[in-house]
């Protein structure tokens, strides 16, 4: 569920509701065709209790599902136009720390080469499912100029702790300076660099490495 909500947060954002109310309405609908000729508007058989059950079921789900989009919808709309306010811009310049080697850099200074920078946390389910993804795309194109950066936000030892059970092939690095679009929890989060510095695509959620593969390969061939 959190990958489905994370990839498909615009559409959801901007379509959830309506489409929420549309089967409350259609199921509702529904129901009431189903029982209106019975006795005290009760289902008959089998057939009935079954649809009629599966149709209530359905009308409470959309209807948690319809209070969820209303109450992250504010938050989620804001993120999102702050990663829109970054598409094709320049990439607002950040300090991070290297974890291995504690080195300070700034991704200003990966001009050149073509950065994903994925924005993520040891408590985020769906982060830790696509870091093996991440690990092994870095494995594959380093050669080809690409740089994948695992940045976190959290402290040191927590990564380092990580790390120790799940080595990274990524760049891990943390950094408290990064503050894009205003990512707090929304997790994970990747940038596409291009080598002039351009953030060219985001994406929200996780996703493996067939899809990022065939995000970056343009740019290496740039």
């Amino acid at each position: 569920m959190e990958d489905f909500i994370g990839n498909n947060a615009k559409i959801i954002v901007e379509w959830g509701q309506l489409i929420t109310v549309s089967i409350i309405l259609a199921s509702t609908f529904l129901l009431y065709l189903l029982v209106k000729n019975n006795k005290y508007f009760l289902p008959k058989g089998f057939f009935g209790y079954t649809m009629t059950a599966a149709l209530i079921l359905l009308i409470l789900v959309s209807g948690l599902a319809f209070s969820k989009v209303t109450t992250m919808k504010p938050r989620v709309s804001f993120v999102l136009d702050g990663l829109e306010a970054l598409h094709n811009k320049p990439a607002p310049p950040f300090e991070f720390y290297v974890l291995n080697d504690d080195s300070r850099k700034n991704i200003n200074e990966f001009k050149g080469k073509v950065v994903l920078l994925n924005y993520w946390a040891t408590w985020c389910a769906p982060c830790i499912k696509e870091m093996p993804e991440l690990n092994r795309l870095q494995s594959k194109y380093q050669d080809k100029g690409l740089v994948v950066i695992a940045l976190s936000d959290e402290e040191k030892e927590r990564l380092l702790k990580f790390s120790g059970k799940k080595p990274f092939t990524a760049t891990a690095a943390y950094s408290k300076e990064f503050n894009w679009a205003d990512i707090q929890s929304e997790r994970p989060m990747t940038f596409l660099i291009n080598k002039e510095g351009i953030v060219v695509d985001y994406f929200t959620g996780g996703y493996d490495f067939a899809f990022f593969e065939s995000k970056i390969s343009e740019y290496l061939e740039n």
